[in-house]
């Protein structure tokens, strides 16, 4: 496969970074794209999760909550990078995406691919440039792992606790508050209160507790996000 050379071209580092803000806002609005168009119960679903996924990465950097980590993130192009944690879901058949009723265990099965998807996609995407690109970093861990659980009974690789990249640890919180409090083909809305009781419920399970705990503590934003 011929790999993209554009970065070699680059005169000096102002114009590698043009070049990599290019990459990033292009793949970023075309993807984005493609899954709210394929994907009717996820429309504006993207941008209200970057929203909330900035709201919640804000206050655990306020909180010191795994701040040795955050402190080493580009945090632009993690925000960035979570608009494209759904875009496996472009391999997903729209009759199961858009069925208005419960998924049968092998369509289940067919939906739950578009996390091991989603990393190939971007697998794919690095493989054609010889940059190393946290956004695309950033992209992986958050297609690949945000449907990990702390408890271990998640998918796709069935990691727990702090083996789940923090990405996606932060991601499974978002994630659910957004599916909860949105309309689906399959469901009415939950409350924004409904919602975070169910998620500080299955806190220990399916989510890290430190996190749900910061969580808890900036709720309010989330409701008027």
């Amino acid at each position: 496969m011929e790999k993209l050379h554009f970065l070699e071209h680059s005169d000096n580092n102002e114009e590698k970074a043009v070049h990599l803000q290019k990459l990033m806002n292009s793949m970023v609005v075309v993807f984005a794209e493609i899954i709210d168009n394929r994907d009717k119960g996820i429309v504006g679903h993207l941008e209200r999760t970057t929203k909330f996924l900035k709201i919640l990465t804000d206050a655990m950097i306020e909180h010191k909550v795994y701040n040795s980590e955050l402190g080493e993130f580009d945090l632009n192009s993690l925000y960035s990078a979570s608009r494209l944690y759904e875009v496996g879901k472009i391999f997903i058949p729209e009759i199961i995406l858009n069925k208005p009723g419960k998924l049968t265990q092998e369509e289940f099965e067919i939906m739950k691919t578009h996390a091991i998807q989603g990393e190939r996609i971007i697998d794919r995407i690095s493989l054609m440039t010889e940059a190393k690109v946290e956004f695309l970093h950033h992209a992986k861990l958050f297609t690949g792992y945000h449907h990990e659980r702390w408890d271990g009974k998640g998918y796709p690789c069935g990691l727990d606790r702090l083996n789940i990249p923090l990405q996606g640890r932060i991601m499974a919180i978002v994630d659910v508050y957004n599916a909860l409090v949105s309309e689906r083909p399959y469901k009415t809305p939950f409350t924004p209160e409904e919602a975070v009781k169910i998620i500080m419920d299955s806190t220990g399970e399916m989510f890290d507790p430190l996190i749900a705990d910061v969580f808890f503590e900036v709720k309010e934003q989330f409701y008027n996000a």
